[in-house]
């Protein structure tokens, strides 16, 4: 039997230790106060989306295991649908139901005004209309110690009801850690599959699939992969451009990350492609970051020799063509949640991910279809980090972000920040012929507004690039 390997992060011995943290599948562990001083400030390399401090804060202490944002009662407003686990950590936490924070349209109420009636260990969630009544849903992927069943939140014009209306009943006592909804069979329904997890002696599960039947989801799994392993993240995504959406499935050490190919409906049971290694993967992403349209995947990854990576696709026909050609330069490995998504709304996708052990999230821009290796965005939380989700939550129609943590406050929002419209010159908030004027001052002066081509100097080809700015508008 392989061993299965756990990776922590503990003060130095003889350290006295006021508080360790475990993540929610109990691989990872830590001590947030070797980080409590930041050791990474903010940093940028140009026109940031978020700012340097969280506009808004919850107050729970609380594991947060899952973010997702949508609009739960159909108000117009975005909210913030979170799942909590609970861990062996100390202090211990004494609370772990689901919340949702509903959106008032200029962002998120103090406090949660829906909270499940169950407590049990959530490790992941995701929102869609599961029994197609036209409302939103919320599948929660459970376990924990005590193999909590994972269940549905069904929906209603109000929002979903705090009590489980499905119930899932795997062959075997299972600690689920990861799902996605998606259609597998295109026959306009979603479909609902897991990752999973056993607890030791015997820590392997499969990974299992149930398949919607017009709005009606079987309690028993329909799928199930054909090997077992201790599985964590998915990301769906149609490699092979065929009509149907494949599965990628990030996997813990010894397994290694796999992709298993939608033939046609079906699922195959055994992977048609493997990253070759049996790393330490948690999370997993896809999109189109280079223009191609061709799905692209990004794996998230723990220890300091092996960073996170995508895997950049070339494939034309069924046979998977992935090279890894990105890989993250952040100082410290440890990924617990990974999102590609256009952060800073410029039409590509970028990447955001949070790590556990060192609690920072970090922002990777695309530039032109080029991922900066170096954070374009990073914050430094004094607590580990669980979770993270991009969405509008102020109504502003800027993309924002919501970091989970181990701790209080178990929940940070960053709101979207606007680039600078540079063609303002005169910062009236208005692109008029007056800009021409403020500009032609600030070029007599030197003033910084004057460099409008972002070279750092003012001269006349800065007077073509205003015009550009100008009829581009902000």
């Amino acid at each position: 039997m392989r061993t299965m390997l756990a990776f922590s992060v503990v003060a130095a011995a003889g350290q006295a230790c006021s508080q360790i943290e475990f993540s929610e599948d109990g691989h990872l562990s830590s001590t947030p106060d070797v980080y409590a001083a930041p050791s990474e400030p903010f940093v940028s390399r140009g026109p940031s989306p978020f700012g340097t401090e969280p506009d808004w804060m919850n107050t729970l202490r609380r594991q947060v295991g899952a973010l997702e944002i949508a609009d739960m009662n159909g108000d117009g407003h975005n909210d913030l649908v979170v799942g909590c686990y609970i861990s062996n950590s100390f202090p211990p936490y004494d609370d772990w139901h689901n919340l949702i924070y509903f959106g008032t349209g200029s962002g998120l109420e103090a406090e949660p005004s829906w909270i499940s009636d169950d407590q049990v260990s959530t490790a992941d969630l995701k929102v869609g209309d599961i029994n197609k009544d036209g409302f939103p849903d919320i599948f929660t992927s459970n376990g924990g110690t005590s193999f909590s069943d994972s269940v549905i939140y069904f929906g209603s014009p109000t929002g979903p009801s705090t009590t489980a209306g499905w119930v899932a009943n795997e062959p075997v006592a299972t600690f689920s850690l990861g799902v996605a909804l998606f259609d597998v069979d295109n026959d306009d329904d979603l479909d609902v599959i897991t990752t999973n997890q056993g607890i030791n002696p015997s820590p392997f599960r499969h990974t299992y699939m149930f398949i919607n039947d017009n709005g009606n989801l079987p309690t028993s799994p329909s799928w199930e992969s054909d090997d077992e392993s201790i599985q964590n993240s998915i990301a769906i995504a149609d490699y092979d451009n065929d009509g149907f959406d494949d599965v990628l499935i990030t996997k813990w050490a010894n397994f290694e990350t796999a992709i298993h190919r939608n033939n046609a409906g079906v699922l195959d049971t055994a992977p048609i492609w493997t990253t070759g290694a049996d790393t330490t993967d948690r999370g997993a992403a896809a999109g189109d970051f280079d223009g191609d349209t061709k799905p692209d995947f990004v794996v998230g990854r723990s220890g300091t020799s092996n960073p996170s990576s995508k895997y950049r696709n070339t494939s034309t026909g069924p046979t998977p063509m992935l090279t890894e050609d990105w890989m993250s330069g952040a100082p410290f490995v440890g990924v617990q949640d990974i999102r590609a998504v256009d952060v800073d709304d410029d039409g590509d996708i970028d990447i955001g991910e949070v790590h556990f052990s060192d609690g920072k999230a970090h922002i990777y821009l695309n530039e032109g279809g080029v991922l900066s290796t170096a954070p374009s965005w990073t914050y430094d939380a004094t607590s580990v980090g669980t979770a993270i989700v991009f969405g509008d939550l102020n109504s502003d129609g800027a993309t924002d972000v919501a970091v989970g943590y181990s701790g209080e406050p178990s929940i940070r929002v960053f709101y979207g920040v606007a680039p600078p419209c540079v063609a303002d010159v005169n910062g009236d908030g208005m692109l008029t012929p007056t800009d021409f004027t403020a500009w032609v001052g600030a070029f007599n002066s030197m003033a910084p507004e004057c460099d409008q081509n972002g070279d750092g100097m003012c001269t006349p080809t800065d007077f073509t690039a205003w015009i550009q700015n100008f009829n581009a508008g902000c």
